[in-house]
């Protein structure tokens, strides 16, 4: 009986590692070599092409300003907020797009919009954002309602 698993072992294990290898040898011939593909345009994705005609720009800042407005507006509509914080939001949103655009403005005077003046327009643009977040995001709202039950409890 020794014998025979001696025998009979090894073969298995042999056979399986046939059974296993043969298919993986076979996908690897049928894969050939996909044909090279030369990259023509190599722009850095949203890098955009500097220095830009001014009135582009103030086409893609304006762009921009009504995506945000969209975005806004759909979370407003989401969240349960009293109309008068939703009206002194939109007014916030229309004095920082007012902002922006007369930044944009600037930058453009001369006809021409460089990558530097475009980066200090999204730098004024993220801070306008971040100013809105901290007067109105989550903390705050719950910071208001906090002082409104202390000033309830007061009276």
């Amino acid at each position: 009986m020794s014998s025979l698993r001696t025998f009979v072992r090894p073969l298995a294990f042999a056979l399986a590692f046939v059974f296993a290898t043969a298919p993986l040898a076979a996908s690897a011939e049928e894969k050939g070599k996909a044909p090279r593909v030369e990259k023509v345009d190599k722009k850095k994705h949203g890098k955009g092409e500097f220095p830009m005609e001014s009135a582009r720009f103030d086409e893609k800042v304006e762009e921009k300003i009504k995506h945000a407005r969209e975005q806004m507006e759909s979370l407003l509509a989401a969240h349960p907020l009293p109309e008068s914080m939703k009206a002194q939001i939109r007014k916030d949103f229309e004095a920082g797009a007012a902002a922006i655009r007369a930044a944009a403005k600037e930058a453009g005077k001369d006809g021409k919009v460089t990558r530097d003046e475009a980066k200090d327009v999204k730098k004024l643009a993220k801070e306008l954002k971040e100013n809105a977040r901290e007067k109105f995001g989550k903390e705050a709202r719950r910071d208001g309602k906090k002082r409104e039950r202390r000033e309830k409890r007061a009276s």
